[in-house]
C-alpha cells in the first residue's frame, strides 16, 4: 500500500510540471530572436535587452504578431539573470513579465 500511495504521488507531482514545450505558430513579424513565454492557453512573445543593469524590450501578441509593449522594465530584483534565456520567464500579465528568479520586470504602462 506504502509503495501505490508513493507512486501515485510521484505521477502527481509529473503531471504538475509547469514547464510546457508548447509554442504556437511564430507570426511573421515577430523576429526570430524573441522568446516565447506562455503555453497552450496563450503567451506571448518577448525580446529583452539588458544593458548595465538597465532593462527594455518588446513584447507581442501571440497571435497577431503586433506589439503589446515596448519600452523600459523596471528590475525588481538585485542578483542578474539571463535575459535572453527562456527559462528566466514564466509570464506577462499585461504589466509585469514575472521571472523564474521570483522578481519581476515591470513596464510603465499606466
Amino acid at each position: 500500500m506504502k509503495t501505490l500511495l508513493t507512486l501515485s504521488f510521484v505521477f502527481f507531482l509529473s503531471a504538475c510540471d509547469q514547464s510546457s514545450t508548447y509554442e504556437p505558430t511564430r507570426p511573421d513579424d515577430v523576429p526570430a530572436s524573441s522568446l516565447w513565454i506562455g503555453g497552450p492557453d496563450g503567451g506571448v512573445y518577448a525580446e529583452i535587452r539588458e544593458d548595465d543593469g538597465d532593462y527594455s524590450g518588446t513584447i507581442y501578441f501571440d497571435s497577431t504578431g503586433e506589439i503589446w509593449y515596448e519600452g523600459a522594465f523596471e528590475y525588481t530584483g538585485i542578483e542578474a539573470f539571463e535575459a535572453d534565456n527562456k527559462a528566466s520567464y514564466t509570464a506577462w500579465d499585461g504589466t509585469i513579465l514575472y521571472l523564474s528568479n521570483g522578481k519581476q520586470l515591470v513596464s510603465n504602462i499606466e
